[in-house]
């Protein structure tokens, strides 16, 4: 009986010790470092024109979408590569069709849905060589990569809107960060 009361009470104050050396990480810092681990923002300045190119360098690969005997590889904010699997031994790059700002896809037929920055398109692709628009849905999608990055807690280069729209964020060291959430 003895042992368990004193293993209660030794419980007790480590978890109080805890407890009391927990940092609050949604309060801002009183001063900021000089150089800092943090996120940066990736922007976009071009337009949002969607066409089809030859086949292009796999850089930051997101989703996948297979349709037979067709894979559709999200190049994150910049579009998709069209791979010809009908060989799986050996499949082939046949095309990319830029979509600026995209991150995700869905294929139902012949009509590829996808994010362009704010809007969501829809674009037949019978002719993936030749993908045209058939719909769009403006503004469907608030602000982008936004003016903060999501679900993230700790210190990021602030935006500059005139450098563009800010399209998604990426890890980096930080010069002098101003911006912390």
């Amino acid at each position: 009986m003895k042992h368990a009361i004193i293993s209660c009470i030794l419980t007790a104050l480590l978890g109080i010790t805890w407890t009391g050396c927990a940092v609050d990480w949604e309060q801002p810092p009183s001063e900021f470092p000089e150089r800092s681990e943090g996120l940066r923002p990736i922007y976009y300045q071009g337009t949002g024109d969607i066409r089809a190119l030859p086949p292009q360098p796999i850089e930051r690969l997101g989703k996948i979408y297979y349709k037979s005997p067709f894979i559709f590889m999200n190049e994150r904010y910049k579009g998709i590569h069209i791979v010809d699997n009908s060989n799986p031994e050996t499949p082939q790059k046949v095309a990319f069709i830029q979509i600026p700002g995209n991150q995700d896809i869905s294929i139902k037929g012949n009509y590829l849905y996808a994010d362009n920055f704010t809007d969501l398109v829809c674009l037949d692709i019978s002719d993936y060589n030749n993908p045209t628009e058939v719909s769009r849905v403006p503004d469907l999608y608030t602000d982008g990569g936004g003016q903060f990055p999501e679900e993230y807690v700790g210190y990021f280069e602030c935006v500059d809107e005139s450098l563009g729209l800010v399209i998604g964020w990426e890890s980096a060291m930080l010069d002098n960060p101003k911006c912390w959430r």
